[in-house]
């Protein structure tokens, strides 16, 4: 039995091991590691590490991690702040979850209607929506959003070409 407690104690001290050196190599970028006064925050080589850590970070150590390196930044740059890194952009995490289908379609229909007044722009969409249905069976649909390639391709071809034939018949 003096095994097993033996085996959990080696687990937990190897659990906090893992913690200590994520979290460590995370605050150490943020607050301690040597910004390149040419390059910025992207001069650092542990910022990719530190990007993809602080993007798994909760909300408010994300925050506090960015604010720290863009504050560093600002020291050595003079005042300027280049770029925020990936997981420090406006709006990081606070995307809509959707489909890879809706995705598409709504890159591609934006693209459609931009420019367009609003009676057109809507003209564009149910146009879209009809063609779409007549285009794509719902299992095809449903074979995108699994990334089905065997249907992948279909289905984005089907939205780009129904896009743009719509367009062209709404807009003249």
């Amino acid at each position: 039995m003096a095994s097993v407690g033996k085996v959990v104690q080696i687990g937990a001290m190897m659990a906090v091991a893992f913690v200590g050196l994520v979290g460590g190599k995370w605050y150490y970028t943020a607050a301690m590691e040597k910004i390149d006064p040419q390059q910025g925050v992207y001069g650092m080589d542990g910022l990719e590490i530190w990007i993809d850590l602080n993007a798994r970070m909760p909300a408010a150590l994300r925050a506090w991690g960015c604010e720290t390196l863009r504050a560093r930044e600002r020291e050595v740059l003079g005042g300027q702040n280049s770029l925020p890194p990936y997981s420090c952009q406006p709006g990081f995490g606070q995307m809509a979850d959707r489909t890879a289908y809706q995705s598409a379609v709504d890159a591609n229909l934006a693209q459609a209607v931009a420019g367009l007044d609003a009676a057109k722009a809507a003209a564009v969409k149910a146009c879209f929506e009809a063609k779409m249905a007549a285009a794509v069976t719902p299992e095809e649909i449903q074979g995108m959003n699994d990334f089905d390639q065997a249907v992948m391709s279909k289905v984005v071809i089907a939205i780009s070409d129904n896009a743009r034939a719509c367009t062209e018949e709404v807009s003249g």
